[in-house]
């Protein structure tokens, strides 16, 4: 396993310290992918703030439950996302979400190289490639819109655009604050690799 990360510049609230707001805010999770919202460390961080964290919330279980988007190619969207801006607390919470939801971890090594993986598509080299364009260009190319729009259709292009930019501002977010990663995903981090913060 992995040594754990650095402690956090905001730590988590306590479960005995939740006001009646902030329990409303964790209940919006209940039943999803947190089983135990009150144990997790970014929903309990930004308990701190329930009212931005409410919000935020909504469009972000949006993203993880509602999207249009086929669920290996959102997953491949937001881990490469992830490994491309170094957030190893989002990167190792997709591990342990894209096994929940039924992917091989056959794809984390390929998604940790990139789109000339033999392991992909060709299409999902496409969502890889654009990816990348968003992180570092915050614009995708005429090449990659008309690639992806061959299979996607125009409220699928919007939920991905959405999700790389969301997830794009959430690594920032879970960087600046570091939070920390509980055992179970440092010890999936260490099975399936980790970005270099």
């Amino acid at each position: 396993m992995l040594k754990p990360d650095n402690l956090p510049r905001i730590p988590p609230l306590r479960a005995q310290d939740l006001s009646p707001e902030t329990q409303d805010f964790l209940a919006q999770w209940s039943g999803g992918f947190f089983k135990d919202a009150d144990k997790n460390p970014p929903l309990m961080t930004f308990a701190h703030h329930p009212q931005l964290a409410a919000l935020f919330s909504q469009f972000n279980i949006y993203l993880l439950t509602a999207s249009s988007l086929p669920v290996k190619q959102r997953q491949i969207a937001i881990m490469r996302t992830a490994w491309l801006c170094k957030a190893t607390y989002m990167w190792s919470s997709h591990l342990n979400t894209s096994q929940l939801l039924g992917l091989s971890p056959d794809m984390f090594r390929p998604l940790q190289v990139g789109a000339e993986d033999p392991y992909f598509t060709a299409f999902e080299r496409r969502i890889i490639l654009a990816t990348e364009e968003l992180v570092q260009n915050r614009q995708l190319s005429d090449t990659s819109w008309a690639g992806l729009m061959e299979e996607w259709n125009n409220q699928q292009m919007l939920d991905f655009l959405f999700t790389v930019g969301c997830y794009t501002m959430l690594a920032g977010i879970m960087r600046s604050i570091g939070i920390q990663r509980n055992p179970d995903l440092l010890a999936l981090a260490a099975e399936y690799g980790s970005p270099e913060p």
